[in-house]
Order: C-alpha cells, then structure tokens, then sequence
C-alpha cells in the first residue's frame, strides 16, 4: 500500500477539526457537559462517531478540546491589571470590564450564558482525566495572573499588612465566579460591580 492511499483512508476530506471543535464548544456550553452526550454531538454536528473517536480519541479528547478552545477564546484583559499601578484601581478597572462583558453577551439571546469552564471545576471527577487536566491548567492560569499582580501590590505595600496573600489571591479570582452566577439571576449590573468593590477593599491597604 502507498503512503498516499494509508492516509486517506478512513479520513473524510470534508472534516474540519476547528469547526467541529467550536461546534461542540458551542454544544457544551448551551446544553452542559454532563447533559450532552457522545452520541448527541454526534447527532447535532452531523459527524459520526467512528470520526471523532478518530481525531480526538474519545469523548474525554472531545470535551478537553472544547474546554481548551473556550478558554483560548476568552478576553482576560491582563494588561487592565497594571495600568495604573494602584491595585484597587487596577482591579477594579479589570473586573468592571469583565463584568460588563459578561452583560452584553447575557443579553444576546443568541449567546450561551455562564461559564463552560467553573461547569467542569464543579463536575470534578465526572469528567475525564484529560478534561480535568485542561481544566486544572486554565484554572491554574488565572490563579497565577492574579498572584503575579497581587504580589507586586504587596511588594509595593498596597495590601493591607499581614494579609494572606494565598487568600486573597482566591477571593478576588473567586469573583469572577460570582459575577458569572450574579448575571444569571438578573442582579443589576452596577450592584455586582459594588459587590466586587468591597471584596477588593478586603485586600487593600
């Protein structure tokens, strides 16, 4: 058998591992990852199982791929968490964008709502091994962005003295899970953006 003929067999020219993954995001997200199964994607994206068992493995690739493509598709806005230098400043500027994206997309009809990642940290186990992998690498990004930022505010005694810095890197990483469930209940945009303030005035001096 030629080289040509062993690579094409089996392998649909018509598939497009980018589109099928954001579909499947898409899927995910909608619909929730413990309520979709395999052979719902399969359905819903018009591609047979036997072929995304051939790119991706098995419904655990599936799922780490949507979740790494979900990630990979989100703004953080890192540079809004040192423009100013001043750390309550700084963070209250970041989460005031986040929270006002999380609004507009809320209030597209057409955009998922919530957060497919935070879904998978509180399915844990429920997911596969890989899954729980990608997701403990995105978690472990944002955690890092704001240690990063919150020990240079201490450094610079912008935090109030003796704080716990492993604390109150989770706090303020914590409200971006607050703010993604405080949307879904209908509380007015600048009451969350208050609510966040003060957990900032938590931390700093």
């Amino acid at each position: 058998m030629t080289d040509l003929a062993s690579k094409s067999i089996g392998r649909p020219v018509s598939f497009d591992r980018t589109s099928t993954i954001e579909a499947a995001t898409n899927l995910y997200w909608q619909s929730g990852v413990a309520s979709t199964s395999f052979n719902e994607v399969s359905r819903v994206l018009g591609v047979s199982k036997p072929t995304l068992y051939r790119y991706f493995g098995d419904e655990d690739g599936l799922v780490s791929a949507a979740i790494e493509h979900y990630v990979s598709q989100r703004t953080l806005h890192a540079d809004l968490l040192g423009a100013t230098g001043d750390i309550r400043t700084d963070l209250n500027a970041w989460f005031d964008k986040q929270i006002d994206d999380l609004y507009e997309k809320h209030a597209n009809a057409s955009m998922p709502t919530g957060c497919l990642l935070m879904e998978c940290v509180q399915l844990g186990n429920a997911i596969g091994e890989k899954s729980r992998a990608t997701v403990h690498q995105a978690v472990q990004g944002i955690l890092d962005m704001f240690e990063e930022r919150l020990k240079a505010a201490e450094a610079a005694g912008q935090l109030r003295p003796g704080i716990d810095l492993n604390a109150a890197v989770r706090l303020v990483a914590g409200q971006t899970i607050i703010a993604k469930n405080v949307v879904l209940i209908g509380e007015p945009k600048e009451n969350l953006k208050r609510m966040v303030a003060l957990a900032i005035d938590g931390i700093a001096a």
